[in-house]
């Protein structure tokens, strides 16, 4: 079905096309989260190939007329072929769709391109947007796709002035994208700390106490890890009331112990770098409460959550403490700092808990 439709996205569509090609994969993509891996799998193998073939046919600057069937074919198979499941939750390669996932993701960037020269406020420019941007978000939850992305030439910079759009869901999806293939220096002088702050917020509320959006949730805590090494986001986050959402997620049990607490530990990690973040968690006598059950706990293995634990229990609790009993000693406050980037932290909690044994000061 897929190889008989033309090489453009004007096309009309017959009934049974749209009933093969759009509405049994939006079916499938909302079919449970407890699939049967093997068969969703199944999907990809028989129709990721001629799926490429057919978008890289199609000259990109077409992709400016495309059509509202059109449109939802594209959203609902690229969906399905990319994400037949939740590839970060399962020990299972996809190198055997890579090298259609690369032509793939190499075309979406080229539609990127072309819509650029398009600042129409038209609803279906800002569809053709907003769903572009979307799957180029769905190929950066393949980490081994990250690096082949950063090869892309200008792809950061045309995501960059796509901040401009007055659309949440795709700033959403571009802040999210950034946030993978940015390096952190770059991320720490990203402009409009603000707007960044903002989307977020706004997406965690909305998501926090929607159990049918786990999976969204998770993700854009993730995308906030991403940029909360920026300063200036540390003091938007303090300022647009971010702090009770982030410490719900560490006293109420409904969350999930290692993908949401683990991550929401390293962000107030970052947080407690400053002062006002600081003060405010350690009045929460409910929250240090639990930082020091899950840094105490026995049947945690020394897993990232609870170096994350120890660490921020360590900025809250007795940092002060150690510094007060180190100045009485002597005429500087440590020993050693450590500078490290997020690839390296689990090294750098090694070297951290040594030192620290032998009574070094950080």
């Amino acid at each position: 079905m897929i190889k008989t439709l033309e090489n453009n996205f004007s096309q009309n569509l017959n009934y049974d096309r749209i009933l093969l090609l759009s509405t049994c994969p939006l079916y499938l993509k909302w079919y449970p989260t407890n699939r049967d891996i093997d068969l969703f799998l199944q999907i990809p193998r028989i129709l990721l190939s001629p799926f490429t073939q057919w978008i890289i046919s199609c000259p990109s600057n077409s992709i400016i007329y495309c059509s509202k069937d059109i449109g939802k074919i594209l959203r609902h198979l690229n969906h399905i072929l990319v994400r037949p499941i939740e590839w970060e939750n399962v020990n299972i390669s996809n190198q055997e769709f890579y090298n259609d996932y690369c032509k793939l993701v190499s075309h979406w960037s080229s539609f990127l391109s072309s819509i650029l020269n398009y600042s129409s406020d038209d609803s279906n420019i800002i569809l053709i947007k907003r769903f572009i941007v979307q799957h180029l978000y769905d190929f950066t939850l393949h980490t081994n796709l990250l690096n082949f992305m950063k090869t892309i030439p200008n792809l950061i910079s045309m995501l960059l002035q796509m901040t401009d759009v007055q659309q949440d869901e795709i700033q959403l999806n571009i802040y999210r994208c950034l946030g993978k293939l940015m390096s952190e220096a770059d991320i720490k002088t990203i402009a409009s700390p603000s707007k960044i702050t903002n989307v977020h917020v706004k997406f965690l509320t909305n998501t926090i106490d929607d159990s049918k959006k786990k999976e969204r949730f998770y993700g854009i805590l993730q995308s906030l890890k991403n940029f909360v090494q920026h300063d200036q986001v540390k003091i938007e986050l303090i300022k647009q009331n971010a702090l009770p959402l982030l410490i719900r997620c560490i006293i109420e049990t409904d969350f999930d112990l290692i993908r949401v607490k683990g991550i929401v530990l390293e962000i107030l990690l970052a947080l407690s770098f400053n002062n006002d973040a600081l003060t405010i968690l350690r009045k929460d006598t409910d929250f240090m409460t639990q930082i020091r059950n899950l840094e105490s706990n026995t049947n945690l293995d020394k897993s990232n959550l609870q170096r994350a634990a120890e660490g921020l229990l360590w900025k809250l609790d007795k940092e002060g403490e150690t510094v007060a009993k180190s100045t009485t000693l002597k005429s500087y406050q440590y020993d050693i700092m450590i500078s490290y980037s997020h690839s390296d932290r689990q090294l750098c909690y090694q070297i951290h808990e040594r030192l620290f044994e032998i009574d070094f000061m950080f």
